[in-house]
């Protein structure tokens, strides 16, 4: 009987519960909102990737026009080329002075037309000597002394470096390529990037952080950094560890790095500092992680109060719930003496019955299940339409002595015979290894005998009961999956072990990793019954369930480059007497 002071449970609980859910989650979703605005990771790698993007673009487009430009100057049979021959070939002055003049007038249009070009000049290799320069040239200065950024045919691509400009300090790009001249000499047109691109390129990028760009040649070695503490010049980065599908952590500890590789072999790169770049994150995690505590606090002391009041009844559910998840569904039902709780545990013993029911309908369908999938699998293939063909082609080969047909056919049939077999699910030990040796005698002919089968087994088990086909498909995987060469090898070991029969199939193949042995063990798809039987190793896995459950085991011991060990442990049952041989049960022909 219900006293006049007394006030529904649900009206407490509903208030204290939602009192304390509603102040933390208030809390914690303002501070979310405020901090999570402002955190624009994602914008902020868009932009960084965008904008190294471009660079690379612009610097593709920069070492494309040098070498545009330096092809029309250095094309075989051009009338730059012929002038510069005759150059070389006269020692008349008058004549040198007209073909100077010549290749300068040349190479005017061409500075003209490409506002983007500096310094152009030839280099007579053989002579270490500068000709036809287009402007004043340092005394001394070569190309060999350039730092390669790239190369291509008959080309190199050197920067960033000092002009080759007399009293010039500026930094640019510049372009090597090779003259073809009859007569044999060795010269090189040499250009460069005009002072103002190599600034417009490097130095004015914009960015919401402080990013730094690293100029790298096709070895992976900085040729100009912007952070030269970081990323001193010389050094080599590991080129094989950029990805320009996102940024990397492990070029350097404490920076992000974006990448993109030019068309002549060069990498350019963009380096952010981690902290920096995740300010805004450590800032929200401080102000997120204070006001939880609050949060929390506050919780508590709400949830202490509703621990007072619903502690003992939940304790008596709990207990409850737990001997229904041990699967006891028969012990005696309870009483909390608080009406709410009470409805509750009512309605928890009718779910329960209802529970042990359909367990044991579940178990019952999925035993049926089990045993239907397995029938199906075994009776995929029309027997007697295959064994009738099978026999016809068989018979075709004897007349026209085709011994080797014939044989390979017989094998088959057998072979087929046996794994279609409705004669039931279990069989004994020596007719699997009869079967399984005649299946490996078939595919020794299919593979022109370039795989050694050797094949251990103790005489004392052929009267212990198995499945159906338990071995094959296990071989059927070392044979198309296992083996490398023509020196494959599978060991077959079949013993006892205390009160189990141990099937041991070995291969030196190639071996497995954890993924490749996952697939194997996963469902049949289309891709499984492509080859052999069309049955893989889930079957194996249905035959274990169903016949064994959880008293027998398969292990799979794989490892890259060291083969691949499948070992079975069985239950050690004999046959109450001998049945028919599987030998006796084909016709060998």
């Amino acid at each position: 009987m219900r006293s006049a002071k007394s006030h529904s449970l649900k009206k407490r609980a509903y208030f204290f519960l939602i009192l304390s859910s509603l102040i933390p989650l208030s809390l914690i979703g303002y501070i979310s909102y405020i901090s999570l605005y402002s955190l624009h990771n994602e914008n902020i790698d868009d932009g960084i990737r965008s904008n190294v993007l471009q660079l690379q673009i612009s610097m593709n487009n920069v070492f494309n026009n040098l070498e545009d430009a330096a092809l029309q100057l250095a094309m075989y049979n051009g009338k730059v080329a012929d002038d510069i021959e005759t150059f070389i070939n006269t020692d008349d002055y008058m004549t040198q002075y007209e073909m100077k003049k010549a290749v300068i007038d040349n190479i005017s249009p061409i500075n003209a037309a490409k506002p983007d070009l500096g310094l152009i000049f030839f280099y007579y290799a053989d002579k270490n000597e500068v000709l036809f320069e287009n402007q004043s040239v340092k005394d001394g200065f070569s190309p060999k002394m350039l730092p390669v950024l790239g190369s291509g045919i008959n080309a190199s691509y050197f920067g960033p470096h000092v002009t080759g400009r007399a009293a010039g300090a500026e930094m640019v790009f510049s372009i090597a390529r090779k003259v073809n001249l009859i007569a044999g000499a060795d010269m090189y047109v040499y250009m460069e990037t005009s002072l103002k691109l190599f600034q417009d390129l490097l130095q004015s990028q914009q960015y919401k952080l402080s990013v730094s760009s690293i100029l790298l040649n096709q070895e992976g070695k900085v040729m100009y950094s912007q952070l030269p503490d970081v990323f001193p010049l010389g050094q080599s980065v590991a080129v094989g560890e950029l990805n320009e599908a996102g940024k990397s952590k492990t070029i350097k500890p404490g920076y992000y790095v974006y990448s993109r590789q030019g068309e002549q072999g060069w990498y350019i790169l963009a380096a952010v500092n981690r902290r920096e770049y995740s300010a805004d994150v450590y800032q929200w995690m401080n102000k997120f992680v204070l006001l939880s505590l609050l949060s929390i606090l506050i919780s508590l002391l709400l949830g202490f109060s509703i621990w007072r009041i619903v502690y003992k009844p939940l304790r008596t559910i709990n207990k409850e719930i737990l001997l229904v998840s041990r699967t006891k569904f028969n012990t005696k039902a309870k009483t909390t003496g608080i009406i709410e709780f009470d409805g509750v545990l009512e309605q928890f013993y009718i779910m329960r019955n209802r529970l042990s029911e359909l367990f044991k309908e579940l178990e019952e369908k999925e035993r049926k299940k089990r045993m239907v999938e397995v029938e199906k699998l075994m009776h995929q293939i029309n027997p007697h339409f295959l064994h009738n063909t099978l026999n016809t082609v068989q018979w075709l080969a004897r007349m026209n002595g085709q011994d080797e047909i014939d044989r390979l056919v017989a094998l088959f049939t057998r072979v087929l015979h046996y794994n279609l077999g409705k004669e039931g699910g279990i069989v004994q030990l020596g007719e699997e290894i009869a079967v399984l040796q005649d299946y490996v005698d078939l595919q020794r002919i299919r593979y022109a005998y370039h795989f050694d089968v050797q094949l251990q087994v103790d005489p004392e088990l052929s009267d212990v009961q198995v499945p159906r086909f338990i071995m094959q498909p296990i071989v059927e995987n070392a044979i198309y999956h296992g083996l490398k060469d023509e020196s494959g090898r599978i060991e077959i070991e079949v013993f006892q072990d205390g009160g189990l029969l141990v099937i041991v199939v070995k291969d030196n193949g190639e071996g497995m990793s954890e993924e490749d042995i996952g697939r194997l063990l996963a469902e049949q798809t289309d891709t499984h019954k492509k080859v052999g039987m069309g049955i893989g190793l889930s079957y194996v896995k249905h035959m274990l369930d169903v016949y064994y459950g959880e008293a027998a085991s398969m292990n799979i011991i794989g490892r890259q480059g060291s083969g691949t060990t499948f070992e079975l442990r069985l239950p050690l049952k004999r046959a109450a007497h001998k049945e028919e041989s599987y030998d006796s049960c084909v016709n060998r022909g």
